[in-house]
């Protein structure tokens, strides 16, 4: 009887100490098509908390656009071109501003907001922006 309730409350402690660090974003993860991170942040400013977990998920996500650019158009000329190298460069700035926040939410818990957010950007997505930064640029 001892060895059951202690059982019992054994997955009960770890069951509470698991919704203590409960993410409601965190479901959201890349895969073949697209890139998603996700983040969390607090403060005593709403606006703030929100924001810097934006932040910290775009800098997530950043790294991965960054890497697939790159591996996709970094090697599609056999010659050294410093303007083809540069509109790369300028597209992997600014590929950033297309993402699309999937999940958000915010809680208030003694004081301090919590902010949860997931975004996601689609390769498709990338592989437009770049094909047109590249025309565009050229024209």
């Amino acid at each position: 009887m001892k060895i059951i309730l202690l059982a019992v409350i054994s997955v009960l402690i770890l069951q509470s100490c698991s919704l203590l660090y409960y993410n409601p974003c965190k479901s959201y993860i890349s895969d073949d098509i697209t890139f998603r991170a996700y983040s969390e942040a607090s403060s005593t400013n709403e606006q703030f908390a929100e924001e810097k977990a934006l932040l910290i998920a775009k800098t997530d996500i950043a790294e991965n656009v960054d890497n697939y650019i790159v591996s996709k158009y970094g090697h599609q000329t056999f010659l050294h071109d410093p303007e083809y190298e540069n509109k790369i460069s300028i597209v992997r700035k600014t590929v950033l501003n297309n993402i699309n926040i999937v999940c958000s939410k915010t809680i208030v818990k003694k004081g301090m907001y919590k902010s949860y957010i997931a975004i996601e950007i689609s390769k498709e997505d990338i592989d437009k922006e770049v094909t047109r930064k590249l025309k565009e640029q050229t024209d």
